[in-house]
Formats: structure tokens, C-alpha cells, sequence
């Protein structure tokens, strides 16, 4: 069932559809004035966050507004680098036996930058961080398989500038991120 937009400025509220309150849960009760994107913007984020292959039209007819009003504002949410692209999810496991690691890197005083611009250069990174705690910096990586993790600890960190590292392999997820395909 469609629902009004609020006025801009008003706090975010859940709305009776599952894919609103999803998204809507992340600014609750935040005075939308301090955001760049309205009630309208978060309903429209939800669909495609859901659906990314939904057209311009089945949003409107959605969320009760016109075509040409979804059309501005996705262009708008494009233009303000809020919308950075559309995707597509693989499962992985349907295709080959992946292996998701958290591989922990200490490393020593002033080797960041060297360390980081070679694991970044690793075609299966997915993501790397700075982190605090007892490590540096967590890398995220996605091998075809346990070999592929072998050769990267093995070979591929063996360099100067990591005083130790630790890693972890997810066994399987509770609850998954769908672009990591684990």
C-alpha cells in the first residue's frame, strides 16, 4: 500500500512496507535536514536497494508518486555520489568452493603505505582497512580456494614492513553480505 512522503525536515519514520523500515531503521529519528535525501529519497533508496533492476515506473506506481519525479531524484542521488552504481550478486559456492579470509596485519612503524598499496594490488582483495586494536589493518579477501590462500600468505606477504599477521576463514555465514557472495 503507497504511502504520503513526509515534509522534509521531519524525523524518519518506518513506513508499513518491510524494504522502507530496513533502510529507514539506519536514520530514525534523525532531523532529515542534517541528511542530504527526504523520506521520498530513503523509499526510493529502499527499492532499488532491494531491486536494483526495478524501472523508474514500477517505483513510481510503488510509491504513488510520477515517473518523471523518480526519474529526477535518482538522477539527483547519482549526481551527489549517494547512488555509486548498480550491481549484480553472484553466489559463489554455486560456482566454485570459495574461501572468505580476515587476514590481521601488524605492521612496523612507517610501512603502511608500502603494505597497504601491495595488498590492495592483490586481485582478490575485496576490502582493506586501518583498524585499532591489536592489529593495523584488516583485509577482507575472497580466494578461489585454499591454495589461493596458501600462495598469498605464503608467497605474496612475505615482505618487509609486517611484523605479524593473523588470519581468519569464515566458515559459513550467519548472516552473509550478498556482494562478497558469502
Amino acid at each position: 500500500m503507497p504511502h504520503a512522503p513526509s515534509r522534509r525536515g521531519a524525523a524518519v519514520t518506518t513506513s508499513h512496507a518491510s524494504d522502507d523500515i530496513r533502510l529507514a531503521e539506519r536514520w530514525r529519528g534523525l532531523d532529515l535536514r542534517l541528511l542530504p535525501i527526504d523520506e521520498v529519497d530513503v523509499r526510493i533508496l529502499s527499492r532499488l536497494r532491494e531491486n536494483a533492476r526495478l524501472s523508474n515506473v514500477e517505483i513510481a506506481r510503488d510509491l504513488a508518486i510520477s515517473e518523471a519525479t523518480i526519474r529526477r531524484r535518482i538522477k539527483a542521488l547519482e549526481d551527489k555520489g549517494i547512488i555509486q552504481g548498480y550491481s549484480c550478486y553472484l553466489n559463489y559456492q554455486l560456482i566454485e568452493n570459495p574461501v572468505k579470509a580476515y587476514v590481521h596485519l601488524s605492521l612496523e612503524p612507517g610501512r603502511r603505505d608500502e603494505v597497504v598499496s601491495k595488498v590492495i594490488a592483490h586481485p582478490r582483495a575485496v576490502a582493506v582497512y586501518r583498524v585499532t586494536g591489536e592489529h593495523d589493518v584488516l583485509c577482507v579477501m575472497f580466494f578461489v580456494d585454499m591454495s589461493e590462500l596458501h600462495e598469498f600468505l605464503d608467497k605474496y606477504l612475505q615482505i618487509d614492513g609486517i611484523r605479524n599477521l593473523e588470519t581468519q576463514i569464515v566458515l559459513n555465514p550467519y548472516k552473509g553480505v550478498p556482494w562478497t557472495g558469502v
